[in-house]
């Protein structure tokens, strides 16, 4: 090895070693943040915590993430939400899918279902029953 070699190997490992004192300040102060936000908060948990809690899917956390329900926390290249946003949720007994359709909105889809309705199929279990009958037993349309 020349002094020139050396003198290249002695400077890249004092940048490495820079640069790694640098990583684990940078890792001790995200750590400390993630700290601080995990008093605040109650806690932190991941998303697919967070919808066993719930009893949703994990794409609905995120939907709740991104519609700004629950506040996003990333720390160490992962991505948490608050316990305390969680467990009011469930608390609030949100009701699950749509709202019940009332009075005219009835009557649309009901008329959207008959447009839609196979013709032929309607034909045949007007004509001959045991055919709807059957279809009923098979899981099928009506």
């Amino acid at each position: 090895m020349t002094i020139a070699d050396s003198l290249i190997f002695s400077a890249t490992a004092e940048l490495k070693e820079e640069v790694s004192k640098k990583k684990r300040a940078g890792l001790l102060e995200e750590l400390r943040a993630m700290g601080r936000a995990m008093r605040v908060e109650e806690g932190l948990i991941n998303h697919a915590q967070a919808a066993l809690v719930l009893e949703v899917s994990t794409r609905r956390i995120g939907e709740l993430v991104e519609t700004g329900k629950f506040r996003r926390f990333e720390f160490l290249g992962r991505t948490y939400v608050s316990v305390r946003e969680v467990l009011e949720r469930r608390d609030a007994e949100v009701k699950n899918g749509r709202p019940p359709r009332e009075g005219f909105a009835k009557v649309k889809a009901a008329v959207g279902i008959v447009a839609k309705y196979d013709l032929p199929n309607f034909a045949m279990e007007s004509v001959l029953p045991d055919v709807g009958e059957k279809r009923k037993k098979k899981g099928g349309k009506k």
